[in-house]
């Protein structure tokens, strides 16, 4: 079933209200001083089933300049638009106002209400129509069916309901594929049930017991129960006006210009394409404006980015500095209008809801920006993912305004003609994701060559840095080694560097002179020239590679000298069965020390076998 909100837009004292009642038996002044003062001084609403079963909801704004604010909470959800103009008075400054907000609101479709025709003889309803054709004219009201109508004799109210469902049957279903999101236009109290609030159903569905977030508070809050044009349903649908129970949250935290939502949405920052209007005054960078956006309204200001002034009838890429958050996404529209006096200026769309503040005539912001704003789904894709490597999830999350069958087909169109690329978890463009390896290999080149001795840049610290993703992708296909907690290119050896060779061989000169007397770790600094904290790293990496060898605490002989001595050794026992330590120590000219440390250490790998104060070879 087909859902539509219709808004009424006109002067004030037209005969908006009145209309409305005439079409649904509904009066939608309900409050007191709307009723004593005869004019719609906050929203109303009502509901109207047209033949072939579809259900428009018509909310009924204020006409008075004073109650713009209240009119401008009112026309963000209308998808068509019913301009009342009064024939004894015709088109009026507010009819021109509501006109200029509902265009900058993206409404496209409409129908114009000519009221109080039994009030005017034949020549003032010609000249009232020759009014309308002129103020209408170039606007997308500029062909809608001029209905002549009285509320007060039913005269025309048929016809009028026939345009309406022709006009209806033009406007697009929104979307029930997106994610849930419903401004609120109204909350109360019910006795026996606390909270409700009641708003119009941008995207999505919402059902008993779904959880639900108050945004941009951020508060959550579960749905104890739904009601549809005054009946009880167990779920509302894009495009439906609806009334929620809400559980979980009080009164006084939640009104007008909240938004219920399947997730947190908050803005302090909004990047728009702002449009002025040809009648508003030039915009300066930097004015201070109040935006009007779904329900709500703050004050915010303008940041031009790429020029110093606006001028009528122009359009600029700007970035909204908001006063106090509001929830908002791609593709919402917005009003704005002069801080002082209160003048509706221009209004547009957002094109990033989260952004970062941005340099002023930045050309890669206003590259995407263009994207956002002229691109397809598909473009705007392609360029998130050639600027930045993501997770299907977290791009999905980025592009929430997107209904899911719309995202899923453009992302396998993408795929299939390799526009992107999805490795080890991750999705970019190809270039991008080229690029990305690459800053991965330089990283590690640098890292080696400021770090020669080390085994590598720590996987900790990389992980900071690159996906760790894309650094498995790397390992896997072996255009980077680990080695124990680091990663290196294959390429990469510590003793095979500059600085490596260098130090081995002084090191390596250091041990050849002192033979069976090996120098002490702690003196080896001074004696070869080497930076002591390079001096133990070498000495750890001799080892780790088996040309040092670790016979005790901070003793270490060549392996070339070990090997001297198993020959040594080798040599005794062809003359006699066992050896004594006396007996090696003269034939290798070292001291008692040395030469007990190097028998220790045959003793321990398994070439000798002591027995009491002998060794014979195993």
């Amino acid at each position: 079933m087909k859902h539509v909100m219709i808004g009424t837009a006109g002067h004030i004292d037209h005969g908006k209200t009145a209309l409305v009642k005439a079409l649904t038996g509904t009066d939608t002044d309900r409050l007191a001083e709307e009723k004593r003062r005869g004019i719609t001084i906050d929203l109303g609403f009502a509901q109207m089933v047209l033949p072939g079963g579809t259900i428009a909801g018509i909310v009924d704004v204020p006409g008075h300049e004073k109650f713009i604010r209240n009119m401008l909470a009112g026309a963000g959800a209308i998808d068509l638009a019913l301009m009342v103009v009064a024939a004894d008075e015709g088109v009026m400054p507010q009819t021109r106002e509501h006109l200029d907000i509902l265009t900058l609101l993206g409404v496209q479709h409409g129908v114009v209400a000519l009221t109080k025709c039994d009030l005017v003889d034949e020549e003032t309803l010609e000249l009232a129509k020759e009014d309308l054709r002129e103020a209408f004219a170039g606007s997308f009201l500029q062909k809608a069916p001029v209905m002549e109508v009285s509320a007060v004799t039913g005269m025309g109210i048929s016809a009028l309901r026939e345009a309406l469902l022709l006009a209806v049957g033009k406007c697009p279903e929104r979307g029930s594929g997106r994610p849930f999101r419903m401004p609120v236009d109204r909350v109360f109290t019910v006795d026996g049930f606390g909270t409700v609030v009641t708003g119009t159903v941008l995207g999505g569905t919402l059902s008993v017991g779904d959880p639900v977030v108050v945004c941009p508070q951020g508060l959550e809050a579960r749905v104890r129960g739904l009601q549809s044009g005054g009946t009880d349903v167990a779920a509302v649908f894009a495009g439906q006006r609806a009334a929620a129970n809400l559980g979980g949250i009080k009164r006084e935290n939640i009104g007008r210009g909240s938004l219920l939502a399947c997730r947190v949405l908050s803005c302090t920052r909004l990047d728009v394409r702002l449009d002025a209007l040809p009648t508003a005054h030039i915009l300066h960078h930097g004015s201070r404006l109040h935006l009007a956006i779904g329900t709500a309204s703050v004050v915010c200001r303008l940041i031009l980015l790429d020029q110093d002034m606006l001028y009528p009838g122009e359009s600029a890429y700007a970035q909204l500095r908001l006063e106090q958050p509001v929830a908002a996404q791609y593709g919402d529209r917005f009003v704005v209008r002069f801080y002082s006096p209160l003048l509706t200026v221009g209004g547009g769309i957002v094109l990033d809801a989260c952004p970062n503040k941005h340099k002023r005539s930045d050309p890669e912001v206003l590259s995407r920006l263009h994207c956002y704003r002229n691109g397809t789904l598909s473009d705007q894709l392609v360029y998130e993912l050639s600027h930045a490597l993501y997770t299907r999830r977290d791009l999905r999350e980025r592009f929430l305004h997107c209904a899911d069958a719309a995202f899923d087909e453009a992302w396998q169109v993408l795929l299939d003609r390799g526009m992107i690329m999805e490795t080890g978890g991750l999705v970019g463009t190809p270039a991008l994701m080229a690029e990305s390896g690459q800053a991965i290999l330089k990283a590690l080149a640098a890292y080696h060559l400021e770090h020669p001795l080390s085994d590598g840049f720590p996987l900790s610290e990389m992980q900071k840095c690159f996906p760790a993703a894309l650094m498995e992708s790397l390992l896997e296909k072996g255009m980077i080694v680990r080695r124990d907690a680091a990663a290196a290119l294959p390429e990469f050896v510590p003793l095979q560097t500059d600085a490596g060779s260098s130090a081995r061989e002084k090191l390596f000169a250091a041990y050849r002179a002192a033979g069976f007397a090996p120098p002490a770790p702690a003196s080896l600094a001074e004696k070869t020239g080497i930076a002591p904290e390079m001096v133990f790293r070498m000495l750890e990496l001799l080892r780790r590679d088996g040309e040092l060898i670790c016979v005790g605490p901070e003793l270490f002989f060549l392996r070339e000298t070990v090997d001297c001595a198993k020959e040594k050794f080798e040599t005794l026992t062809k003359r006699q069965e066992s050896v004594r330590l006396s007996e090696l120590r003269d034939a290798l000219g070292a001291s008692r020390k040395y030469t007990q440390a190097i028998l220790e250490y045959f003793d321990e790998i398994g070439y000798t076998v002591r027995d009491g104060d002998v060794r014979r070879l195993k």
